[in-house]
């Protein structure tokens, strides 16, 4: 974890004041439904959020995935909060808040435009590791798949049992530990699956897609690339082949697990944390910007004839 503890704590408290001022409707609406697996998220418009509190606008560009997890954190926190104000009489929006842990997720939207967070082109090395928003056409979307994100081991010496969490890195392989993580004390390094031979215990929805540079926005001659966009929970099928979309999201790397005799190949995919389908803009931005290149034409013809 690259931030301290007392950075954690001024991101949590910034986000929860924020939350409970500007989606305190949102949050409410949340606890009162009534599918407690379903997968809900909040919109959160990044421009308004950084006016509140540079700091955490700072930290969110260094750090963008830490800080997406704080930022879910925060939203479980508040949503668990309104939850039981909201209701007192039963037990069940307890266990309801519990379960909202994984299925809360906070959507970054509006970043300031700017060509170290807005692109109109595919990303390139250089940018791993950064929060960016893509535009680009989606040429293609794999079937939705579900996606097992988390196992339970067991240390065969001491009993220990601990999760493991699937490493996006390496295609979601399962990477257990070099040695016990037990805190008491254990140099074993042999562990068993617990859910091994069985139905897996925590799933997701998972989904790929492929968007391609917008040729109108290219420059003449040059050859549109792509690039793959990971989706998850309730991101999967919120777009199809041939719509215009906005992807926000962390730029990351990843490559199959390692085996001897055999080349590492590392490609380059976006892990969304938002998608925006703007096909109804796209024709209305593109006219507004002809009408604005045509007047500034115009006027830059006459400029040594001012008006009188």
């Amino acid at each position: 974890m690259l931030i301290s503890a007392e950075q954690e704590a001024l991101i949590l408290g910034v986000f929860e004041a924020y939350v409970t001022e500007h989606h305190h409707g949102d949050l409410l609406q949340i606890a009162a439904d009534t599918h407690e697996d379903a997968h809900h998220s909040v919109v959160v418009n990044a421009m308004t959020l950084f006016e509140d509190n540079m700091e955490v606008g700072d930290y969110f560009n260094a750090y963008p995935s830490e800080v997406l997890a704080i930022f879910d954190k925060a939203l479980h926190r508040v949503a668990m909060e309104l939850s039981h104000v909201s209701s007192k009489e039963n037990g069940d929006q307890i266990t309801k808040a519990e379960r909202m842990k994984c299925t809360l997720h906070t959507r970054i939207t509006g970043l300031p435009v700017c060509p170290e967070l807005t692109r109109d082109t595919i990303p390139r090395s250089r940018d791993v590791g950064h929060f960016l928003s893509v535009t680009g056409t989606v040429i293609r979307t794999s079937a939705t798949k579900v996606l097992e994100h988390e196992r339970d081991y067991i240390c065969t010496k001491c009993r220990h049992v601990f999760t493991v969490q699937a490493v996006f890195d390496q295609f979601y392989t399962f990477v257990p530990p070099t040695a016990c993580p037990n805190p008491n004390g254990c140099n074993s390094y042999k562990f068993s699956c617990l859910s091994e031979g069985s139905e897996p215990a925590a799933c997701r929805d998972y989904q790929e897609i492929k968007i391609q540079e917008q040729v109108q926005r290219l420059s003449v001659g040059s050859i549109p690339r792509s690039m793959v966009v990971v989706l998850e929970d309730d991101l999967v099928d919120s777009c199809k082949s041939g719509d215009d979309v906005t992807v926000y999201g962390v730029m990351s790397q990843r490559w199959k697990p390692f085996h001897d005799s055999c080349h590492c190949e590392v490609e380059l995919v976006l892990k969304a944390n938002n998608v925006e389908v703007n096909n109804q803009q796209t024709a209305a931005a593109l006219l507004m910007e002809d009408i604005q290149k045509e007047f500034d034409d115009f006027w830059d013809s006459y400029r040594h004839d001012p008006l009188a």
